[in-house]
């Protein structure tokens, strides 16, 4: 059973990134801009779905995410991308609690993994939300821990939401700025 899940979440992770590159090649970015125009409601239905299950399956979302800003209104983008995250952040927060990861993490012998707990025990809710705005990691690999260190659900989702939510704000802001620069 655990080789099954495994094969299915690297299908998964596989095809997601392939999906991402095939699209970059094949399309230029004003005709992926003209499609999601085109079919705003089924793209912005599946980019939430993309965006809610990326922390169950450690999928990069940044390009998505600024694709997606350079072509939908701001505040829609904003608050779709805040609600998915927070979602994701849901899940997995769920899939710690159901599939008893705290066993199998106690079986690591990892030094990083103890030093990350003991972090959040000490800074808590701040060392979340100083991790979900530092662009250039899985921010989905602290709730993991954070729940695995017993924080509370609301406690990582406040973290969550205000250091993606800054995050997201100032990525959709950039985009946006560039944008207008460039036209």
């Amino acid at each position: 059973m655990r080789i099954l899940k495994i094969v299915i979440w690297i299908t998964l992770v596989a095809l997601a990134i392939l999906g991402m590159r095939w699209l970059t090649s094949n399309y230029s970015v004003s005709e992926l801009q003209d499609a999601i125009e085109a079919y705003y409601w089924y793209i912005l239905s599946a980019y939430a779905l993309l965006i809610s299950i990326r922390g169950l399956l450690f999928i990069p979302t940044m390009p998505v995410i600024i694709m997606m800003a350079s072509s939908i209104d701001y505040w829609v983008m904003f608050s779709v991308t805040l609600v998915a995250t927070c979602c994701s952040a849901y899940l997995v927060c769920l899939a710690v609690d159901h599939l008893d990861m705290h066993k199998k993490i106690q079986a690591l012998p990892s030094k990083t993994l103890k030093r990350a707990q003991e972090k959040i025990n000490s800074s808590g809710m701040a060392a979340i939300t100083g991790w979900a705005f530092f662009p250039l990691v899985f921010t989905d690999i602290i709730v993991y821990i954070a729940r695995l260190s017993g924080m509370s659900y609301k406690q990582i989702l406040l973290g969550i939401a205000i250091g993606e939510g800054l995050l997201i704000f100032i990525i959709i802001a950039l985009t946006e700025w560039l944008i207008a620069l460039l036209q």
